[in-house]
Order: structure tokens, then sequence, then C-alpha cells
């Protein structure tokens, strides 16, 4: 996988022992990790605070971790090695507990985002009714419920590096990139589980009455406040993961792509692409799939 540090130098092939690149349908949607033998021409440039590019896209990532220690025996001798853990760099400031409350209504969701430290601007924007998160809060968590509240969640585009906010049904429209063979695991998520993982909502009208949400099934309910019935609707309908897939290194697969398994589509919520150098010299890379059904 490809590590460009910010002074254009791209680390040697023989300097990275692991990496793995992920997406995922958050809004922080990617990160990465990695451990680099350290040598005088690549230390400065791994520091904590350092913006890098990484995998076939060369997606901007910044190194909010960087630590320090000495390697087991590689190759029959120790070596010092960095691990570092990187965080998309346009949207990470959202990951920050926030300094300043910030309350807005009738806002756009890229509002909310530049507002609470993020930069990208969200295509398929929508305006959120009342956002909120005070001194403290994490933005990215708050931003997460929000999407949920109008059934979707926030997916990268890697050719552009590009945010958007995707509706989960829309996702479900997609044609698949994969198939998984027949003799994978054929499961999908337990009903039994589901009922005990996702509640039914109600909330109050603007004339005090009770408005609520999916009740067909039995389920817990939470009371949530100032929501429409179209909201307590989509509050219910999420995504649950169904599955762990590990694959073959397959990096043209990201967060909020289809992967078909007989007649059932599942939605890749988490891709992980991963490298590891062994003590031996010998390589190995694959991918691993997080799998979800609505």
């Amino acid at each position: 996988m490809i590590i460009q540090l910010d002074s254009g130098l791209v680390v040697s092939g023989e300097a990275i022992l692991e990496n793995t690149l992920r997406s995922s349908l958050e809004p922080i949607p990617v990160t990465f990790e990695a451990k680099l033998r350290l040598d005088e021409s690549i230390a400065l440039g791994l520091l904590e605070g350092s913006e890098i590019k990484v995998g076939r896209n060369l997606t901007p990532v910044t190194i909010v971790f960087a630590r320090d220690s000495v390697s087991p025996v590689y190759q029959a001798g120790e070596v010092k090695v960095r691990h570092i853990i990187a965080l998309h760099s346009n949207s990470r400031g959202i990951g920050y507990r926030l300094e300043r409350a910030f309350v807005g209504e009738r806002i756009s969701l890229s509002a909310a985002y530049k507002a609470c430290g993020g930069k990208s601007a969200i295509e398929k924007d929508f305006i959120i009714d009342r956002f909120y998160c005070y001194k403290g809060m994490t933005p990215s968590y708050q931003i997460s419920r929000i999407c949920q509240e109008y059934g979707g969640v926030v997916r990268w585009g890697p050719e552009n590096d590009a945010l958007s906010f995707a509706r989960i049904n829309d996702l479900f429209n997609q044609e698949p990139v994969m198939s998984l063979p027949a003799f994978t695991d054929s499961t999908k998520k337990s009903g039994f589980l589901e009922r005990h993982e996702v509640p039914s909502y109600i909330s109050t009208s603007t004339s005090g009455g009770i408005t609520k949400g999916d009740f067909a099934k039995p389920r817990a309910v939470e009371f949530s406040p100032h929501k429409t019935t179209a909201q307590l609707h989509a509050m219910s309908q999420v995504l649950l993961n169904a599955k762990e897939v590990p694959c073959r290194y397959s990096p043209e697969v990201h967060a909020g792509d289809i992967i078909l398994q007989g007649d059932v589509k599942f939605i890749v919520i988490s891709a992980a692409h991963s490298f590891m150098r062994m003590p031996s010299g010998q390589e190995e890379s694959r991918s691993i799939f997080w799998l979800g059904v609505k």
C-alpha cells in the first residue's frame, strides 16, 4: 500500500511492516494504521499532526497517534518501529471534544460539519431542524445520530475524497460490486437479537399528543423529544452488522458498496484492507468486510 509523506517522499515497501486502511459508514469515514521500520528519512514525516497520503487514491489522512517501540526479531535482528494511527484529514476535526458549544436551527449537514471542525462539504446535503453539540461532546456522535434520524449514513467517495449523505434504502438499490462464493457463511442477522438491539421510538407533537414510530414488531420503547413521525420511523430503520467475512485483497471495495450472496444483498458497513510482513520476510495481504442488513 502506498504511503506518501507530506514532503512527497514515498515510504519504501521494505519499511512497511503492517498497515490497514479502513472505510466505514461513519462521520469520520477513513482510518489508517501502520507499523513502520524507522530511519532518518521518514521519521520527521510520521509525527503526530503530520498529514500523509495513503492507498491507491492517495487519500489525505492526519496522524493522531504515534508511538515508537522495538520490534521482535525481524530477519534475525531487532528494529525500531513506529506505530501510527491516522484519521481522514477533512473530517478528523469532528472527532475531538468541543471546546465551545454549537447550537443551530435549520442548518445544513455541511454547516454542522464545518462548525464542529470538519472541512468537507457534504454532497446530497439536507437541512437539519435542530442540531446541538454542547461543550465536551464529540460532534461525530451527534452527526451520526442526526443521520440516523434522517434515514441515512455518511459515505466516502475515494475517487475524489468526497463525503455524501446516503439514504439506507438507496444503498440497497445499487448493483453489487462482488459476489461471495456459495460455500461462505450464508446466515443473516438474528431476528431475536434485532428486537433487543433496535428500539421503537415515541415523541410528542406540537399539540402535546404522542407521536409514534415503527411499532410493527414488539421492541423496547424509547422517548426522543421534538421528532416527526418520519424521523421516528427512520430511527428504527438501521444497518445491523450481520457477519464478518475475510476475503482476498480487494482494495476496490469500500464501505457503502453492495456484496451479493445468492439473492441476498449485503451492505459493506466497514471494509479493511491489510498488509503484513512476517518476521520471516513473507508477505500477506487480505481484506475483511463487515456486512450489514437493514
